[in-house]
């Protein structure tokens, strides 16, 4: 066995921000019978397997609708998008980009993108694509989407009732980065994670620029995904300890964390989804999870899984269905003992590395990784192994690769000295 596996302007945005917060709740969780592909960000040109899934999804017939409105440079992203998807065999004549944008690009003089504003309200416009196989909103700005496809009252414009009815009928809905993050009923719009937990929400909205700055926003999705929140970048920036408390904030028991260049297939109506592309999915379960911000635990009591590209999954408990490889559990391969900490000076520094090689596929039975800021404020990651825990291991060309579910998941924080400069 062990050979084996060695082989806007200030006022106007505040006056937003409090719209968004004011519809938390409100909108409608969608009920489908179609697909979401819901993507990580980053989406490289040649992940032909994330590209692939959304161009089989989509309906006999129709076109696929690209929706660039959280893009600053929307004419250009959806061009983009459009030769990708023609180099992964999709006929350019299958294609169709419905103008909605927020701003203008300054490289594009041809055309003012800012003139979309309006045009998913524009009855007209959007009969010109009734007949749509499927829609792809583009990265970007999450809050621009909402902004254009929303009234101030949250009422829903014509195109998104269109995106409605027809996922209801079986087309395919896709995103990325800003694409994904709408897609469940609240919405991440801004903050990171550190300051997410450890400091009060926002109650205003900035712009993009502070989406990685800062305390944590939540707005209005669309409620594609029926149950649960998503955020998205969720390996490169970090965005467990946000994922959690924005969980907290909206009472959503479910959270999936996509990585970069990797996607969420959901086909609606089924208890199942998959993994694509090159990352991982964090799936967090809050059921019987406990919070306490402002105290030493903030967290106690949730459960994790991490889910490997390949593998498919069932929604309603998380459980593993096929793909993930030999269980590890009961047969762990490692027998040291992991040192607490972090930072740069520690091995293991992906989350699916730590749980696989440090927790699941090793005899210890916690793990702690700690953050610390300027300031002295210590955030500690804690994670055991239950008694529900499991652990699967695969080898394949890029590597090992580790499926966990059911880790224990607790946040604490602390305080220290830190010594002078």
């Amino acid at each position: 066995m062990q050979a084996i596996r060695r082989t806007v302007g200030r006022r106007a945005r505040a006056l937003l921000g409090a719209w968004a917060l004011g519809l938390l709740g409100t909108l409608p969780v969608q009920a489908a019978d179609g697909t979401l592909l819901i993507v990580g960000g980053a989406l490289e040109a040649d992940n032909a397997e994330v590209h692939r899934a959304l161009i089989d999804a989509l309906l006999p017939t129709g076109p696929l609708v690209i929706v660039p409105a959280a893009s600053g440079q929307p004419a250009r992203s959806a061009e983009g998008f459009a030769e990708d998807l023609q180099a992964h065999g999709l006929a350019a004549d299958r294609i169709r980009v419905f103008p909605l944008a927020v701003r203008d690009d300054s490289e594009t003089p041809d055309v003012d993108e800012s003139e979309w504003s309006r045009n998913a309200w524009d009855p007209e416009r959007v009969a010109e694509v009734a007949n749509a196989a499927g829609y792809w909103f583009t990265g970007g700005d999450q809050m621009r989407i909402t902004q254009v496809m929303l009234g101030p009252d949250g009422e829903e414009s014509p195109l998104l009732q269109q995106v409605r009815s027809r996922l209801a009928a079986g087309a395919v809905v896709g995103g990325s980065s800003a694409g994904a993050a709408v897609m469940s009923r609240d919405m991440i719009a801004g903050g990171v994670s550190f300051t997410a937990l450890l400091e009060p929400l926002a109650s205003a909205y900035s712009d993009s620029e502070d989406q990685d700055s800062g305390r944590l926003f939540l707005s209005r999705g669309f409620g594609f995904l029926p149950d649960g929140l998503v955020d998205q970048h969720f390996d490169r920036k970090a965005r467990l300890g946000r994922l959690v408390r924005a969980m907290a904030a909206t009472s959503q028991a479910r959270g999936f964390g996509v990585d970069e260049d990797t996607a969420l297939l959901v086909h609606l109506g089924e208890d199942r989804a998959r993994v694509l592309g090159r990352g991982s999915v964090t799936l967090l379960n809050a059921s019987a999870a406990r919070f306490a911000f402002g105290g030493r635990a903030l967290v106690t009591g949730l459960r994790l899984g991490m889910i490997a590209p390949g593998v498919t999954f069932r929604l309603s408990d998380f459980s593993v269905v096929d793909g993930a490889g030999a269980a590890t559990v009961g047969k762990e391969y490692f027998g040291y003992d992991p040192v607490d900490g972090g930072g740069m000076a520690f091995a293991n520094p992906r989350l699916d590395q730590a749980l696989g090689f440090d927790l699941l596929d090793n005899d210890a039975q916690s793990l702690d990784r700690y953050s610390i800021d300027s300031q002295g404020r210590v955030l500690v990651y804690r994670f055991s192994e239950t008694a529900d825990s499991r652990g699967y291991w695969r080898s394949e060309g890029s590597g090992e690769r580790y499926t966990v579910t059911g880790v224990r998941f607790d946040i604490l924080s602390l305080r220290t000295e830190l010594p002078p400069h």
